[in-house]
């Protein structure tokens, strides 16, 4: 078929595999166009097509086929120019017009920066592709993203063919001999490996005990200067006590001999008030106001004596606590030393561990020169494929041959049936004969007399006017789109019938279950109500008891000592306790296991607070609630409270209390 088509296009050209890409987007459906030679070849197969229908398909005829190629365009200042589509492929010199009509206006960039540059400075004259696909067009669009990384593309199609049939061989070759060099090893190395494992594991073992006691003796460590730490702040106590202790000793002598002193003057007093008292009585006032201050003075000897035996208690519990903790501290150091000496028998016990496995090591390293061996061998083998290979690559190339014969002999026989088919259409065609029925007839006697009553017929169909072939096929197409909308207009009306029946079913379900549930509501509303009000009612009425599910609903309630009447009526405080009164009625039918509750107490006083925290508290059993308030009432009954405060300006800081 050489001389009615050159082939497709993605078979006539060549690109290097860096532009591959590119080039691709660059032809996107034209890859598959088939170049023909001329345009009366391409109509040929295009009737071809038609008749024995087999689709639809493209064609470059070369003869008609032209194309420019950019010749200049301005770059200054623009790097990441690759060149011209046309000039970055190879081909056939015959072939130059439909390249150029395709690819001569395309310019090749590296990367999508450069492609808008070079578009904005030409001003949108061409098209510009990047090498990962990203396409500029003339008009200013912009196509790009993500490109399907395929494995096998249609311009590398046949080398990545023959690369992956060759890396086939190499692979089940080497992984024929991998695999027997593998269980040889295995074999070999098996008791090697599990020895290192049962050595590694006891290793990990010791590692562990090792971290362990030494976590000990670290904890041990800080605990004794701890102490240490307490035992020198208790000994500078003890002695700031020891001043303190002899500061009012010396307190305690000065002021004994000043009492004594006092007893001395108060004695002569004594002796003095009563001489004086005998000769003037008018002076007892004075008398009474010194013996107050003698009483005085007494006290506060008392109150030294009492504080100098206190102090004396205390040395005493602070010389104890020396004592303990001297004696913890000798313990500890104790138990340090042991845990010494444990961590010197790990530490020989892990070096007896590293010299096993170094052995084993060995033992591997060793293994390692078999393996080389195995190498050397596989090296040997890979030239006796190689030259396999090479014998093969010969039988390859004589079958290609052969099936570029058999080609040419399968193009001759297309030829003739073509040929053969056209002779068949023309009798169908002139005379409505097939090849079967023309065996029957038999050669006219007078063949211009035949030929003149074919033409007078032929005459009188002419007369008939133009007849539309088609009607028949574009009949059968309008028949069968008219079934075929039929067919879909009739799924159509049983899915809105199956629709509106579950549409009704749902309706009938959606109206008992909200009967059901909005009598409990009614209930549960009026109970809650009555706990909170302390008596009182209050009921949910619907609008339109015929349409449940879109009509209104009415909130009235009664508070105590109240008339009926409907919550738009109540003030702020009882609008807000109803509210909350209907939130619980619904928390009693599906308690949530979380609710966020945000000031909603905000306009109660401050006893229906605490009722209201009170009532909040029998559902914690099932819910848990996040309450957001300012009311005290409300803090108080919480488990845990949470706070934001402002020590410096521009930061906060979280505080949190458990009041459990």
């Amino acid at each position: 078929m050489e001389r009615v088509c050159a082939g497709v296009l993605a078979n006539i050209i060549s690109v290097d595999k860096e532009y591959e890409t590119a080039i691709e987007m660059c032809l996107g459906a034209g890859l598959q166009n088939i170049v023909t030679e001329s345009e009366e070849e391409a109509k040929k197969l295009v009737e071809h097509l038609r008749k024995n229908n087999l689709g639809r398909a493209s064609f470059l005829p070369i003869t008609s086929v032209k194309g420019k190629k950019i010749e200049k365009y301005d770059s200054k200042n623009v790097n990441g120019i690759i060149g011209v589509a046309s000039d970055l492929i190879k081909y056939n010199k015959k072939y130059e017009g439909i390249i150029l009509s395709l690819l001569g206006r395309t310019i090749i960039v590296d990367n999508m920066d450069t492609g808008v540059k070079l578009a904005k400075k030409n001003k949108y004259a061409f098209r510009i592709v990047t090498l990962k696909g990203d396409v500029i067009n003339a008009s200013g669009a912009i196509t790009g993203g993500s490109v399907a990384q395929k494995t096998i593309n249609i311009l590398g199609r046949s080398r990545e063919i023959e690369d992956l049939q060759k890396q086939i061989k190499k692979l089940k070759s080497s992984i024929e001999k991998t695999t027997k060099e593998k269980e040889e090893y295995i074999s070999g190395i098996e008791d090697v490996l599990e020895e290192a494992s049962i050595l590694e594991k006891n290793l990990q073992e010791i590692d562990i005990e090792y971290a362990t006691e030494k976590q000990k003796m670290v904890s041990i460590e800080e605990n004794v200067q701890r102490l240490e730490n307490r035992l020198t702040r208790l000994k500078n106590e003890q002695t700031s006590i020891k001043n303190q202790k002899e500061q009012i000793e010396k307190d305690n002598n000065k002021q004994q001999l000043e009492i004594k002193e006092i007893l001395k003057q108060n004695e002569e007093i004594n002796k003095q008030i009563e001489e004086f008292v005998s000769l003037n009585k008018d002076n007892q006032k004075y008398i009474d106001d010194l013996n107050f201050d003698i009483t005085n003075l007494k006290i506060s000897v008392s109150s030294f004596e009492e504080s100098e035996l206190s102090i004396n208690e205390m040395n005493e519990r602070i010389n104890q606590d020396i004592e303990n903790n001297k004696e913890s501290i000798k313990n500890k150091k104790e138990q340090l030393k042991s845990i010494l000496k444990n961590n010197e028998e790990l530490k020989k016990s892990i070096e007896d561990f590293k010299i096993q496995i170094d052995k084993i090591k060995d033992d591997v390293k060793n293994s390692g020169n078999k393996v080389e061996k195995l190498k050397d061998s596989r090296s040997d083998a890979n030239e006796e494929l190689s030259k396999v290979e090479k014998e093969y690559a010969q039988l390859f190339k004589t079958i290609e041959e052969l099936k570029e014969q058999i080609i040419k002999i399968d193009v001759k026989k297309t030829k003739i049936n073509e040929d053969i088919e056209e002779i068949i259409n023309k009798m169908w065609e002139e005379y409505e004969l097939t090849p079967n029925n023309a065996v029957d007839y038999e050669k006219p006697a007078n063949v211009q007399s035949t030929q003149k009553q074919v033409n007078n017929l032929r005459a009188e169909i002419h007369k008939l006017g133009s007849i539309n072939i088609d009607s028949i096929e574009e009949y059968k197409q309008t028949k069968q789109r008219y079934d075929f909308m039929c067919e879909q207009r009739l799924d159509l009306e049983n899915s809105i019938t199956k629709l509106r029946k579950v549409i009704t079913e749902m309706t009938t379900v959606m109206k008992e279950q909200f009967k059901e549930k909005f009598k409990l509501i009614n209930k549960n509303f009026n109970e809650v109500f009555r706990e909170l009000f302390g008596g009182g009612k209050a009921e949910l009425i619907l609008t339109d008891e015929e349409n449940i599910l879109e009509c209104g609903i009415e909130i009235q309630v009664q508070p105590t000592g109240k008339k009926l009447q409907n919550m738009t009526l109540l003030s702020g405080g009882e609008k807000a306790f109803t509210a909350i009164a209907l939130l619980f009625a619904i928390l009693k039918i599906n308690p949530s296991p979380f609710c966020v509750l945000d000031e909603i107490e905000a306009a109660l006083d401050d006893v229906n607070v605490y009722r209201y925290a009170d009532y909040l508290k029998k559902f914690t059993k099932e819910t848990q609630f996040l309450v957001i308030t300012h009311r005290k009432g409300t803090m108080e009954a919480a488990d845990t409270v949470y706070g934001v405060t402002m020590e410096e300006n521009g930061i906060s800081k979280l505080l949190s209390m458990k009041l459990k």
